[in-house]
């Protein structure tokens, strides 16, 4: 064991890792999973689709397109393409009686074409459904004056999942990790399944909120359980490994998609698994309470039988469990906390929340290549965690997807924007799962869970915003959203820099030692290291000074 980890009162006794945490871990592994299917499902539910004013009296078959009942509108042509744009106001229809048409055709060109200026509001839409039957967007008519509802409902959600993060942070600081835990999966489940029993709007965005607060409670207090536990550099495995799985059920969506290609049919296909950890969180002894946050809660004897019987499971000799208390630094740490959570969730969410529009090409060949890249961006995290630490490799990888991101207006290729995006998602999704195991390592045990909760409130703030930013904003100025995505994520690239590594350091349990820790380490990493070596010289030559002395004594 690292000398680092030598006063860890819980890794003393139990190792950076086993049998018992691999046990512990394993009954947790797929949170990352369940919550990103819920978070991720509204890019199938809720999708950009065509639609067409298909009036009533025409009696036309579902899906059957129509492509003469509104107005065109003359957007002229673009000066830099040469390209005339030339599209219709499907929220408008020709003021026509349509039921003469149906009964006589051939009059349908005369009469549109003699009442080309006369129209009223489309009350009644049909839609491409060669890919879904049935959406959110088709069965609540989410266009023209209901679009807003589109970009409301995922704010609300996201709304949702910040509540929920600060919440449960609260909550489990205070009743535990995993009864808090447990509360979550069983919420996640219920309400993930009745949402597809929605009659409106309003209630399917009610649910969803519902469905936002149990399920980032789940990840967040399951993923700090998991953390709590590890040392060494199996905090970076288990860290990161936790996240993976939201790869997998991201990529794993075009294929449920297919299997249940209706929007109720596909949620409750991605509610119902929670059973599994349900389940497996409810078995007696499989998984105790975190032993850190009983500790820090005075129940000693409770932690004592849990260390007692992870440490014979492991193979170690038993100790008795101490806590330390030292001294002040925390807040500058913590802001910018709140600033890398924000800046990773604006960008991670207005660029896949926005897939179908900011980035090019087909949807689903895009999640798919986007889930494989977030997978590789996860691995490669783990090995630059390990090697290049904390703080510098946070920095690297915002730094190269805040600047592919904001090049791509000044590339003129398709394949080329497309190239851009991706790599700039890919870094993103690497500091997103980056700064989850920074914030968990810097934050003391005391308050880890709000500490994490707090920061993924702010992680909400960026995700509610991102609609607008991607979808709203993009329609006024295309380059906008990429613009913005990049900027913020270079200046959270310099902010990192005055953060403290903790690689290798023991959890800080304490307030004071959070503080202490935070104000030794923090600040701007290259003074800081200059710092260090001009102090570790110093020390030289006063080792230097009192060893010469002592040798001349000696002659």
């Amino acid at each position: 064991m690292s000398q680092k980890f030598e006063n860890d009162p819980i890794l003393k006794r139990i190792g950076n890792f086993g049998k018992w945490q691999a046990r512990t871990v394993g009954a947790f592994s797929l949170i990352g999973f369940f919550f990103g299917w819920q978070m991720l499902a509204v890019t199938v539910i809720v999708p950009e689709v065509d639609y067409w004013c298909s009036p009533a009296q025409l009696q036309l078959e579902v899906g059957e397109k129509v492509n003469w009942t509104s107005p065109k509108i003359d957007y002229g042509t673009d000066k830099h393409s040469g390209i005339h744009h030339l599209h219709q106001d499907h929220c408008k229809v020709f003021d026509v009686d349509y039921s003469e048409i149906v009964d006589n055709p051939k009059i349908r060109i005369r009469k549109v074409k003699s009442l080309q200026n006369a129209t009223r509001a489309c009350k009644r839409w049909d839609y491409e459904r060669s890919t879904w039957p049935e959406t959110v967007v088709s069965q609540f008519d989410l266009v023209c004056d209901k679009e807003y509802w589109r970009s409301l409902s995922q704010s609300i959600y996201m709304f949702g999942v910040m509540v929920g993060s600060i919440g449960s942070g609260l909550l489990s600081d205070k009743f535990g990790r995993k009864r808090v835990t447990l509360i979550a999966a069983v919420g996640t489940m219920i309400f993930g399944v009745s949402v597809a029993f929605s009659t409106s709007m309003m209630i399917f965005t009610l649910l969803r909120w519902c469905v936002a607060v149990c399920s980032v409670s789940m990840f967040t207090c399951g993923y700090v359980y998991c953390m709590e536990i590890v040392g060494g550099n199996w905090g970076t495995y288990i860290g990161i490994g936790l996240e993976i799985p939201w790869s997998f059920a991201y990529m794993l969506i075009p294929l449920v998609s297919w299997i249940f290609p209706a929007w109720n049919q596909f949620t409750i296909a991605v509610s119902i698994p929670v059973i599994l950890m349900i389940i497996l969180l409810s078995i007696p002894g499989m998984v105790p309470e975190s032993p850190r946050w009983l500790l820090i809660q005075g129940r000693i004897d409770d932690a004592d039988k849990i260390l007692n019987r992870a440490s014979k499971m492991n193979g170690k000799n038993i100790e008795k469990t101490k806590i330390s208390t030292e001294k002040p630094g925390l807040r500058r740490s913590t802001l910018i906390m709140y600033y890398l959570f924000f800046t990773n969730s604006f960008v991670y969410y207005g660029l896949t929340l926005n897939s179908g529009s900011l980035i090019p090409g087909d949807l689903h060949i895009n999640i798919i290549v986007s889930a494989i890249l977030e997978i590789l961006a996860n691995v490669l995290t783990i090995f630059s965690f390990i090697y290049a630490g904390r703080r510098l490799s946070v920095c690297i990888s915002m730094f190269i997807g805040g600047f592919c991101l904001i090049i791509i207006p000044a590339v003129s290729a398709t394949i080329g924007k497309t190239i851009l995006a991706q790599i700039g998602r890919f870094t993103i999704t690497g500091s997103f799962s980056m700064v989850f195991v920074y914030a968990v390592e810097i934050f003391p045990t005391v308050v880890r869970n709000v500490g994490l909760g707090s920061s993924s409130m702010f992680a909400r703030i960026g995700s509610i915003i991102a609609p607008y930013i991607g979808r709203e904003c993009g329609k006024l100025f295309p380059a906008a959203p990429v613009l913005i995505f990049g900027a913020s994520s270079l200046l959270a690239s310099l902010l990192v820099l005055f953060l403290p590594e903790t690689r290798n350091n023991t959890l800080p349990d304490t307030i004071e030692e959070g503080e202490l820790f935070n104000a030794d380490n923090g600040g701007f990493a290259l003074c800081k290291k200059k710092n260090m070596l001009e102090q570790e010289e110093a020390l030289k030559e006063e080792k230097l000074d009192e060893e010469v002395p002592s040798a001349n004594q000696k002659t």
